[in-house]
Order: structure tokens, then sequence, then C-alpha cells
């Protein structure tokens, strides 16, 4: 990144102070791979990051994690909780000041459903409304159960009752898009990005920044600000100094530099928030030696997560499960894996491979995009080699082509950190562990697992007995190491005092209400 974001980003800088435009940086990418909200390219934090600034859906989840109206101004649920009628917003508009109707939420979803987004999340996030998979499939043309009734309404049918829908629908994969601008310009439509949301796409400028605009017609408010400028920037530490020398305004949205926490953590621009946020390890089930549970476990069993917590400057809390503290259901009774070098080495032996020998090589793939990746890579070795005997090779690989590596599951054993879309259990454990499901990159299979979690899906958000149902699912696949848990994290963001209202909560970065930001 030394050229976009050398002297001449640090120079142009200087004199920006009061001209109205937040300069914010996205860690952990040279440019974004889409921004069109159904592509599978596009569900990465880095490009769910600016897609959350442009576009919306018919809900969304305020700053206090409630669900709110959007395009939508109210709803109402029938037929025994599978029928959700929404009424629009009147005199809503596209950020180019195109009117939406009903018309234009159904052409959205049946887009997301489409074939040409097969590979994506609608099918993951919104599969039980009838008849989406059958589009996906090419088994029908238009979703079944997503019908408009007039211009201002718009019906969605569940084929069961789903706790969650109402915070599936506020995720990036149900956002409204323009369908006269996709049909006018083609695949680079996102180029001329407009949606509901507060700022429109002025310029992408591909490898270096994207700069947005406000939208004039954004229900909640035209924006104070006079744009956004989001930079890409590959390293943590490259956007930390852009911070330091007032080039960028926020930094660490997406990543902070651990080795930098002493320098600011008495600072007023830094802000720390526990997240709903796991970083683990996913064991690709597919190959040997990890399709062996022992193995799992052993592997588990023979680090110390406390002194993985102590590398990164203790940003990290040593996680115990797969539930995030501060996450509805959340168990802190639960039994992990601790730190145990004689059990683990009892496993391996038990596996058929005692002291490591005759055990396949082992790679522990990491992802390019975390500038702490060789960090916990090398701890993770040298606790492997001390404990099991074992060694094990840490490539680091480019973040595009590690995510497409995980979706293929060609891997071993990886790296994944997985922040909540929104706050409750089954976005952790039903939509990456169910049998089959989009995100179980390491094909964990348990029918136990799979009865009791579908069977929380569809009860009232709030039970008990549904949070009961989840705690048990989850130390099944804790005991099974379905996930080998590393750490809960926490959302570290610098943001500079100059800068008014932006906060960081338990889902990272946020605005109560764009329209009333400002900076300077």
């Amino acid at each position: 990144m030394a050229g976009p974001h050398g002297v001449g980003g640090v120079h142009a800088a200087t004199g920006h102070a009061s001209d109205g435009i937040l300069r914010m940086s996205d860690e952990g990418e040279n440019d974004l791979p889409s921004i069109d909200p159904p592509s599978p390219n596009a569900g990465d934090a880095q490009s769910n990051l600016v897609e959350g600034l442009i576009f919306g859906g018919l809900v969304r989840i305020d700053d206090k994690l409630h669900i709110q109206p959007n395009a939508a101004s109210s709803w109402q649920i029938s037929n025994g909780g599978k029928t959700y009628t929404f009424t629009l917003r009147k005199g809503l508009k596209f950020g180019d000041g195109t009117p939406i109707s009903a018309d234009d939420v159904v052409w959205s979803f049946n887009r997301a459903f489409s074939p040409d987004f097969a590979s994506g999340a609608a099918d993951y996030y919104l599969g039980h409304i009838v008849g989406g998979s059958d589009v996906t499939n090419k088994k029908a043309k238009t979703v079944k159960g997503i019908k408009a009734i007039g211009s201002d309404k718009v019906q969605i049918t569940l084929d069961q009752p789903e706790a969650v829908i109402l915070y599936q629908l506020a995720y990036s994969v149900a956002d409204i898009v323009p369908r006269h601008l996709i049909e006018k310009y083609g695949k680079t439509w996102t180029e001329h990005a407009v949606g509901i949301g507060p700022f429109t796409v002025k310029q992408w400028k591909h490898g270096q920044e994207i700069d947005l605009a406000p939208n004039p017609y954004y229900w909640r408010g035209q924006p104070k600000l006079k744009g956004v400028i989001v930079e890409f920037v590959q390293s943590a530490d490259t956007a930390y100094n852009l911070y330091r020398t007032k080039a960028v305004d926020v930094m660490g949205a997406i990543h902070f530099p651990n080795n930098r926490l002493g320098e600011v953590k008495s600072t007023p621009d830094f802000h720390e928030v526990a997240q709903l946020f796991t970083e683990y390890l996913t064991p690709n089930e597919h190959k040997a030696p990890f399709n062996n549970v022992l193995v799992r476990r052993a592997f588990s069993y023979a680090f110390d997560r406390a002194a993985l917590a102590r590398v990164l400057n203790n940003r990290v809390l040593p996680a115990s499960g797969i539930l995030p503290p501060g996450m509805p259901g959340f168990n802190p009774q639960l039994k992990g894996q601790v730190f145990n070098p004689t059990l683990a080495k009892q496993l391996l032996a038990q596996a058929g491979y005692p002291g490591g020998k005759g055990l396949p090589k082992i790679t522990l793939s990491v992802d390019g995009g975390d500038s702490d990746g060789p960090t916990k890579a090398n701890l993770l070795r040298e606790y492997w080699k001390q404990v099991l005997g074992v060694d094990v090779s840490t490539p680091t690989i480019e973040h595009g082509a590690y995510n497409d590596a995980l979706t293929a599951r060609n891997y071993q054993i990886a790296f994944i950190a997985w922040g909540a879309d929104y706050p409750d259990p089954q976005n952790f454990l039903s939509l990456q562990l169910q049998s089959g499901t989009g995100n179980n990159n390491g094909d964990y299979r348990n029918p136990t697992f799979d009865r009791l979690t579908m069977q929380a899906d569809i009860m009232p958000v709030n039970s008990r007995e549904r949070y009961e149902l989840y705690r048990k699912a989850e130390q099944i696949a804790v005991n099974d190491a379905a996930w080998i848990v590393l750490d809960w994290a926490k959302a570290d963001v610098l943001i500079r005092p100059s800068v008014h209202g932006l906060i960081v909560n338990a889902l990272g970065l946020t605005a109560p209400n764009w329209a009333t930001v400002t900076v300077g």
C-alpha cells in the first residue's frame, strides 16, 4: 500500500480538518471484491462495512441491537408466525431520487435467490422463505413466498416459524437494490450504487478507496457529512500510521494492530468494547487426520489459550465455548477444552499416532488479511511441537484466495473469525454447524446437534427453553471439537475526537443515526 498511502495520502490530509468529509480505513484488503449485497464475494467484514453505508432492507438493527423499521414503517405477523406483511415507508426513494415500490423489493429478493448468486448467502440466511431454493436451483423463476400487495405492501411467507427472521431480514443479503441501475449498467452497476442507506457511491478507485456522497433522499434526513472516503489498507499497522498522521479519522473497524494498544489505551480516541466475536480453528473433517474426533480433541487440549491472549496483548479473552459473553444464551458454566498436555498426548496416542508418529503432514493455513495471523500460528506451532511432537507448516495465503480455499474445503486446518451478524445463538450454532449448512466449512455432522438446534430455531425468540436447547447443542459441538475455539475478541477502534455521532458496540463500529454524524 506504499503507493496510494504514502506521502501523498498524508500530505493531502493536512487541510481536511473542517472539509466535512469523514475518512475511514478498511483494514485487511487492497480492494473490495464486491459490494453487491447478495454476491458470494460481498460477505466479508471489509465489504459489509461499505455496504452498510449504502444499502438497507425492510428492517434494521439499531445501536442497542434491537430490530427497528427501515424501508418498512410497520409489519404484521400472521399464519402462526409464518407470514410477515410489511408496509413500506411513504415517499421512500433510492439515493438518486427514484421512488421505491413493493415491486422493487420483490425484484431484489428474486435477484438475491437467482442462480447467478447460488453460492451467495440468500439461501443461507433466508432459506425458510417458501420457494427461495426453487429459484436458486432453477425450478422456478420467482420466489413463491414473496409477493407485492399493491404498491406499498410486501408479504413474505416462511415454510416454518423462525425465531430470527427479522434479524436475518436486517442482514445485507436482504437489501433493496436499484433495478433501474442494474439493468442499465449490468455487472458494473456498483460503480454507481445507490440504495436506501445514508450514502451513495461517488467514485470507486479500485485498489485505493471508495468515495461516498450523502444521500439527499435518506429517509432519516440528509446526512450532515459532505462525504465519506473509505480507504483500503492491507496492513493494520499502515492504517494505524495513517491515523497518527491524520490521514484518516477512524481506524480499527476491521483490524487493530495489537502491538499499538499500549500507545493509545489512555487516549480519548480509543474505544474498546467486548464483541460478539469468536475466533477458532476449523478442522477439515473430510481429510485425515482431522476426520478423527480424538485428533481434533488432542490438538485442542495441546495449547494454552491464556498464552494466546497474552501474545495478543490481552485484547482478547481465552475462549471456552462457541458463544461469546454477552450473547443471549451464553453459558458461563460450559466445559470447554483447556490446556492439558497429558490428556492431549493420550488422545493422540488413542487415535493411533503416539508421539505424533504416523501423522500425515499438518498444514495450518493463515489468513493474509489478518495482521496477527503469523503471531498466532507461531504460538500454536510451538505448542503442538512441544506437546504432541508434531511439526506444523503455517503458510500465509492472500485474503481472497484464503476465503476461496475455505469455501472449497481446500485446507487441513485453518483460522476463522466469526462476528455476529445479529445477537442470537442461531447465528453461531445453526448457521455454522448444522449438517450441510453453507458456512459449515469443516463439514461437521452430528444428528443430535442438528435436532436440538432445529428445534430451538423455531421457538419464541427469547424463551428460556430455546436457550437451553442451544446450550446443550453447544456442549456437544465443543466436545466434538467441531470448532477448536481460540478467543473471544474485543473491538478496538480509534475515532478522532472531532468526529461526533459514531459509537462502538458489540457488533462493531456504528452510528445511532448516520444522518447526524459530523466531523470537524
